[in-house]
């Protein structure tokens, strides 16, 4: 592989580096990205070897696309995987969250009528303290929807 080619790979590679985020991820993408360079690059240079070098570079490049494309598409993909895993935490989230709502109440209900050596009615206490933990949710959930 000539100078010239390596110096428009590095520079390829370099500008769409670049424009991809700081991560693990990113230089795993160059390194495939580099890889499959290399492969396409070869494949043309064996079935057309007296074309120039330069013009089959080129051609790989043009294939795969700018670097502004190949950082886009990456941007999307990650939006995605990202949503994906966002909807999995919400309903994890919602899940612990009632689990813990349902337990606290329970537990503040029992202490609340051992306490008071059953004045205040254990069944009246889970309904009462259901019921406002269900409003501070909604009135949670407007404050957030507002903000």
């Amino acid at each position: 592989m000539s100078n010239d080619v390596k110096k428009i790979i590095r520079d390829y590679i370099k500008k769409t580096g670049s424009l991809l985020p700081d991560g693990f991820e990113t230089e795993d993408l160059l390194e495939d990205l580099r890889a499959h360079i290399d492969q396409s690059y070869s494949d043309k240079l064996a079935r057309r070897s007296g074309e120039d070098p330069k013009l089959l570079i080129r051609e790989v490049l043009d294939e795969l696309g700018t670097p502004e494309e190949i950082a886009e598409e990456y941007g999307k993909e990650q939006m995605q995987e990202r949503d994906e895993k966002d909807t999995t935490d919400k309903w994890t989230r919602y899940a612990m969250r009632l689990t813990a709502v349902v337990l606290v109440v329970v537990l503040a209900s029992w202490v609340a009528s051992t306490l008071t050596e059953g004045v205040v009615d254990f069944n009246l206490a889970v309904i009462t303290l259901l019921a406002l933990a269900v409003l501070e949710s909604l009135v949670r959930a407007q404050q957030t929807k507002d903000a």
